[in-house]
């Protein structure tokens, strides 16, 4: 993938939503899934340690992820439920978010909203740290999925409509 194929991913999906945009790209990725080079299938968080490196931290009340993007990997996120704060250390990175690509140039941070769906690609090797809440202090992985994602809309909607 050369350095802009995120946008034109997007743009051979103009007439679709953000959403169904994501959704439509995600499926087809999980479509040819083949456990190695392409991996998940959109109902959980992975942790393929033979593409991405992990290092998971924890302090009161936080999660802390850093994950190194290999120069042209593709990734997607969960829904989030909650807003949280992301830092490119280094590299370049693409992200997609409602009107479009973003490229990001580290170093730098965002604080990614509530409701952030997104998909990334690594233009250049690249260092991200991701700062998460952690309100029960556990270290269980899929206990914090539990806590700060869901894996569709419809997950997501019903989680505001009970948080209300």
């Amino acid at each position: 993938m050369s350095n802009n194929e995120l946008q034109k991913i997007f743009d051979n999906t103009v007439q679709l939503s953000y959403k169904e945009k994501i959704k439509e790209i995600e499926d087809y990725f999980i479509s040819i899934a083949d456990g190695e080079n392409i991996m998940g299938n959109g109902k959980e968080i992975i942790y393929p340690d033979h593409l991405w490196k992990y290092k998971h931290s924890f302090a009161e009340g936080i999660y802390i992820r850093e994950m190194q993007m290999k120069k042209g990997q593709l990734g997607f996120s969960a829904i989030h439920k909650h807003s949280y704060g992301f830092f490119l250390l280094s590299g370049i990175l693409a992200s997609s978010k409602e009107d479009g690509v973003e490229e990001f140039i580290a170093p730098c941070y965002i604080i990614s909203p509530q409701g952030a769906k997104r998909i990334v690609y690594a233009i250049e090797d690249c260092v991200i740290v991701t700062v998460h809440a952690n309100p029960t202090n556990t270290e269980d992985l899929d206990e914090l999925a539990k806590l700060n994602v869901v894996f569709s809309w419809k997950e997501y909607e019903e989680y505001i409509k009970n948080k209300k």
